[in-house]
């Protein structure tokens, strides 16, 4: 290498070739170098080759011993695990008797104390039953009792007041009929001696008017003659003035009248019924039952006599209703003076009617 940088650095040869020389120098090395790149190349495959090959065989060499070894391993852990589950399953054949017998006899235990208690609460629920039986019966015979006895108490209570407000009414009566004579007596009294002042005081006006209304003709008739005209006609118009206003009172108290008349024939309409329907229900009564039953129904509306009539009447009868489906109540007629009251009542009806009218018999 140094040989060839003398060469190229002596004069003796011309640029043109040194540089062929250096050209052809550059070549052949290139040659070299690539020829000797490719032996290496060569030489490395095959080393690589070779170790590979080692490599490969030491690698089986060694999986192998490692899998017989792996596999030997296996075949005795399956024939443990074989032998185990042999030795399980006698254990369990042997337990699970045990284990049966056990549960047999848990459930045995278990299905008798069932038993038990279910029998204890069926004696336990017999005892309830028999017990709220008993207190139901109880209550409600108690509950029946005190609505009769309610029922009874309260005919009672009618028939004793009954007689007491009569009792009451007479002696009321006789005091405020001493009291009303009084009062009336000295206000006649007082009416009458005012009258007499009155009907004096009165004739005295009388006779001063006719003297003023005597003058006052003549004066008129005398000066005032033009002006009598314009006051009889303000006079005729005042009196007509006065006729309508008296017209439109009377239609007002008309309108009043009839609305009043309306409402008392409503009133005696639902009067009749009632007394009809009352009077169907309490004739086959005694007079004095008759008068009890028609204080008890006084309050009573109506639509429901006939229901608190059939509530009334064994209290009233002292005696119990025999049949409770059937819808008519066989009751035994008094006789007695069953016209005579009839009679009575027909009259009474009829002038409470005519009451209620606004006609006075």
């Amino acid at each position: 290498m140094a040989n060839i940088t003398e060469i190229f650095g002596s004069e003796a040869l011309s640029e043109e070739v040194k540089t062929q020389v250096q050209e052809a120098w550059e070549k052949k090395l290139s040659e070299a170098r690539e020829e000797i790149s490719a032996e290496l190349r060569e030489e490395f495959a095959q080393r690589y080759e070779n170790d590979k090959s080692q490599i490969v065989e030491a690698m089986d060499g060694m999986i192998t011993d490692t899998l017989k070894k792996e596999v030997g391993e296996f075949a005795e852990d399956k024939q443990k695990l074989v032998a185990e589950r042999v030795e399980y399953k006698k254990k369990m054949s042997e337990h699970s008797g045990m284990l049966t017998k056990f549960v047999n006899d848990i459930l045995v235990q278990e299905v008798q104390e069932l038993h038990g208690d279910r029998d204890a609460l069926k004696g336990q629920f017999t005892n309830l039953e028999e017990f709220v039986v008993r207190q139901l019966s109880k209550e409600l015979t108690e509950f029946e009792q005190d609505k009769k006895d309610l029922v009874e108490k309260k005919v009672q209570l009618v028939s004793e007041g009954k007689k007491i407000i009569e009792d009451s009414k007479s002696a009321f009566i006789k005091r405020a009929a001493g009291l009303v004579e009084n009062a009336v007596t000295s206000t006649l009294k007082n009416e009458l001696n005012t009258l007499k002042e009155d009907i004096k005081v009165a004739k005295e006006n009388n006779f001063g008017r006719k003297v003023f209304e005597a003058f006052a003709g003549e004066y008129m008739s005398s000066y005032l003659n033009e002006g009598g005209e314009i006051r009889k006609l303000n006079t005729q118009l005042t009196d007509q003035q006065e006729k309508t206003n008296k017209m439109e009172g009377s239609l007002a108290e008309k309108d009043a009248e009839i609305e009043t008349m309306a409402t008392k024939l409503k009133i005696a309409e639902d009067k009749i019924v009632r007394e009809k329907t009352l009077n169907e229900l309490i004739s086959p009564l005694s007079k004095d039952k008759r008068q009890v039953m028609s204080e008890l129904l006084e309050s009573v509306q109506t639509g429901n006599l006939k229901k608190q009539f059939e509530k009334y009447l064994p209290a009233v009868l002292n005696e119990t209703t025999t049949s409770e489906k059937s819808d008519t109540v066989v009751i035994t007629e008094h006789t007695g003076d069953r016209a005579e009251a009839i009679n009575n009542d027909e009259n009474n009806d009829i002038v409470n009617i005519k009451r209620l009218a606004g006609l006075r018999s």
